[in-house]
C-alpha cells in the first residue's frame, strides 16, 4: 500500500457527528471541575458530591468515546479502502476499489448542516456493506472521490 496514492484518510469526527452528546460531556465536566472546586473550599453537601459524580460520568463518557474515535480510520488509495478500527484487538476490512458494488450515505438532519454522515460502502461479495463507518467529515466528498475511482477502469 506503499506505493499508493492515499486520496482520503480520516477519523470520524466527534464534534460534528454527535454534537450534543459532545456538548452534554463538556458541561458534565464543567459541572465536575466546578462542584469540586466549591467542595475544596466548602466541604461536603448533597449537591456538590453529585456534581462531581455527573463530572466523572462525563469524563468517562468522553475519554471512552474519544478513545474509540482515534483508532477508527478510514483511508482510501487509487487502488483499495481500508477501515482500521480497535484499540487492542484490530478489525481491518478491505475492499478493492474495483469490487465496490454500491455506496450509500446515511445522513441525519443535524448531520446534513454539520456535513458528516454515514457510508455503507458494499462489495460484490456480499449483499450486506462490507464497511460502514459513522461520523465521516464530508461524506459526499468521499463517495465522490470513490466513485471517480471505481468508474475509471470502465
Amino acid at each position: 500500500m506503499s506505493e499508493e496514492k492515499i486520496l482520503y484518510d480520516s477519523v470520524p469526527s466527534m464534534v460534528l457527528n454527535r454534537p450534543i452528546s459532545y456538548l452534554a460531556c463538556i458541561i458534565a465536566m464543567i459541572i465536575g471541575i466546578y462542584s469540586f472546586i466549591i467542595w475544596f473550599n466548602q466541604g461536603n453537601t448533597f449537591y456538590i458530591i453529585v456534581g462531581m459524580i455527573t463530572g466523572i460520568i462525563g469524563l468517562t463518557i468522553f475519554v471512552s468515546w474519544w478513545i474509540t474515535v482515534i483508532n477508527t480510520r478510514l483511508t482510501i488509495t487509487e487502488k483499495r479502502l481500508t477501515l482500521r478500527e480497535g484499540i487492542l484487538s484490530k478489525n481491518i476490512h478491505e475492499v478493492f476499489v474495483s469490487d465496490i458494488r454500491s455506496v450509500q450515505i446515511q445522513q441525519t438532519l443535524l448531520q446534513r448542516i454539520l456535513g458528516t454522515g454515514t457510508i455503507d460502502i458494499s462489495g460484490t461479495a456480499t449483499v450486506e456493506a462490507e464497511i460502514k463507518i459513522d461520523g465521516i467529515p464530508k461524506a459526499y466528498d468521499v463517495k465522490k472521490c470513490i466513485d471517480e475511482h471505481r468508474h475509471k477502469d470502465i
